[in-house]
């Protein structure tokens, strides 16, 4: 049954992360605990198509998780003209909107970025690691290893994701992302939304943990509906206040 097969693989890549990627995310949690600690900032970039939603004000999340996310909208492209642009060109463009996004950002050294793109190999993602880590801001990877392998690199320095970013972690997906094998049709259900979600919250519950063993108590958001808008706004209070 396809409704058994999914469980059936959800529940393989869950316990893939929990004991293949257990390392890695021990080491990202503990990235994130020094950052908040010297209170910091995490923000998450994603491409992956999930955790800009579950990732940011989310009930019993951090509040201190903040959205990056940057594009170059041009309302006169003059489509009449025909204009071909070599791959050097588009990547020394990629690269300008980069640096104007970090720039424009409130990232500093220290702070923490995660990186979220299933193949991790479109130039914009490399480009804004490769620079970030320049400037000092730790990076953090989860991408798919699987699609990685069987894509090629846009970057021009024919670099991926897990090969410019301070810790990768690997989401388990498969190579397609869907995971059901559908009779007389394409695959099913993909995996990447789901496992990707799974190594972000495994890491807050690792690095709240690092923190209170220290002897700091992070705000975590309670839901609007158990305590009403107030109390969320006293919440925000407190972390501008104490830094975490």
């Amino acid at each position: 049954m396809y409704y058994d097969d999914f469980f059936d693989s959800l529940e393989h890549i869950i316990q893939f992360i929990r004991s293949e990627q257990r390392e890695q995310i021990q080491k990202a949690a503990k990235m994130v605990a020094d950052c908040l600690s010297n209170k910091g900032v995490l923000a998450v970039m994603d491409t992956g198509h999930m955790l800009k939603y579950e990732a940011l004000t989310r009930a019993g999340g951090l509040v201190t998780i903040s959205p990056f996310h940057y594009e170059l909208v041009v309302e006169n492209q003059a489509d009449q003209r025909s204009i071909t642009r070599s791959p050097e060109l588009l990547a020394d463009m990629e690269a300008r909107k980069a640096a104007l996004a970090l720039d424009a950002s409130n990232m500093q050294q220290g702070d923490v970025l995660f990186i979220n793109s299933n193949s991790g190999r479109t130039t914009n993602v490399i480009e804004i690691a490769i620079q970030a880590a320049e400037r000092g801001i730790h990076t953090i990877g989860i991408a798919s290893l699987q699609q990685m392998t069987h894509c090629e690199a846009e970057h021009p320095s024919g670099k991926k994701l897990f090969d410019v970013v301070a810790i990768a972690i690997d989401n388990g997906a498969p190579h397609g992302d869907a995971a059901v094998v559908v009779h007389d049709n394409e695959k099913m259900c993909p995996m990447s939304g789901i496992s990707a979600a799974t190594v972000l919250w495994a890491i807050q519950a690792e690095a709240v943990e690092l923190l209170q063993a220290k002897g700091l108590n992070p705000t975590i958001y309670r839901s609007v509906h158990v305590s009403g808008h107030t109390y969320i706004e006293n919440q925000r209070e407190q972390f501008l206040q104490q830094g975490f």
